[in-house]
């Protein structure tokens, strides 16, 4: 008789020499196996390099393994929780316990420790919109001068988010063509699955892109519109990147925003849907936010719902003269 087979069981993966490569190895396992699209994997690297950092004062994936245990997770967990925002736990979270899995999948430790980071739900409705007050924007878009590049780069980057609510990844990732001077039009790709938007120009959005890409745009092959300060000059690849550009200009221009209001770019994304409830027609706003779902932009009516009954009917324009979108009966 022929001898059973061996066991077919997948062979551990070898361990990384350093951290980098560690975080690279868990990057492609998230893109080929997880199966998540590349802005998702981004994200959680930002997380994973925050645990890396923030865990331990260690240097090689052998010590990262050997130091965690229950104890040194939750202990982590409770100290990162107590200085950070509930996204940023709830991201932080659910990096963690997909890392750990991750890590027991691949052989890198005998238990499976995921469930010790939990996940945190938050009910679709069960929140308030935190949105940047008009004051603090206009403030900020005041202060700003016009002289130096970062001042040019910065105050487009501000009049863009504020002027069209879109996402700072939109922001980030727009290219010097998705701008159509002819036809006073620009266009920002989709993001978090959600539609692409393409807009009128405005003639303030328009003057503040135009004044960057001529005056203070460093030459580059990029075809991203926005760029770093210093050389290698290249796109701002980074959520944080563009988050500390935004709270570096409110602080720089005295502004303190409302408790539980982030300073990141998606306080500009509640504040101009909030201002557009009751006066453009909900779908509208729906199309200009860019989502694929109308559920998603309800939350933003949670403080006006007493004027979302005057957007029944209409549709939305631009007003020149005052420089926003509005409603037009008829």
């Amino acid at each position: 008789m022929s001898s059973l087979p061996h066991s077919t069981a997948v062979e551990p993966l070898a361990l990384p020499t350093t951290l980098s490569a560690l975080a690279e190895q868990y990057h492609i396992h998230a893109l080929r196996v997880r199966g998540v699209i590349e802005e998702t994997a981004n994200a959680e690297d930002i997380y994973l390099k925050r645990f890396f950092e923030d865990f331990a004062p260690l240097d090689s994936p052998g010590s990262l393994f050997m130091s965690i245990c229950p104890e040194a997770v939750r202990s982590f967990l409770i100290e990162y929780a107590s200085g950070h925002g509930p996204g940023s736990r709830r991201c932080m979270q659910k990096t963690l316990r997909l890392f750990l899995r991750f890590a027991y999948q691949s052989g890198y430790m005998q238990a499976d420790l995921s469930a010790l980071s939990p996940s945190v739900r938050t009910p679709r409705m069960g929140k308030i919109a935190r949105t940047i007050p008009s004051e603090c924007i206009a403030k900020v878009i005041s202060s700003m001068g016009h002289h130096t590049p970062a001042d040019l780069r910065d105050s487009a980057i501000i009049c863009l988010l504020s002027t069209y609510g879109v996402r700072g990844v939109q922001v980030r990732r727009l290219r010097l063509e998705d701008v159509d001077w002819a036809k006073s039009r620009i266009h920002f790709s989709a993001a978090k699955r959600g539609r692409p938007i393409e807009q009128y120009l405005t003639a303030k959005a328009g003057n503040r892109l135009a004044e960057y890409i001529s005056n203070g745009r460093p030459s580059s092959p990029c075809r991203e519109v926005f760029l770093t300060l210093h050389k290698p000059f290249g796109p701002i690849a980074h959520p944080r990147q563009l988050s500390r550009i935004i709270q570096n200009r409110m602080k720089q221009a005295g502004v303190k925003l409302p408790e539980g209001v982030s300073y990141g770019s998606h306080g500009f994304r509640h504040a101009f849907a909030t201002r557009l409830y009751g006066r453009v027609p909900f779908q509208d706003i729906v199309d200009m936010l860019g989502h694929r779902d109308p559920s998603s932009t309800l939350i933003y009516g949670k403080l006006e719902v007493s004027t979302l009954s005057k957007a029944a009917h209409g549709r939305v324009l631009f007003d020149e003269s005052s420089g926003e979108f509005c409603q037009f009966a008829g």
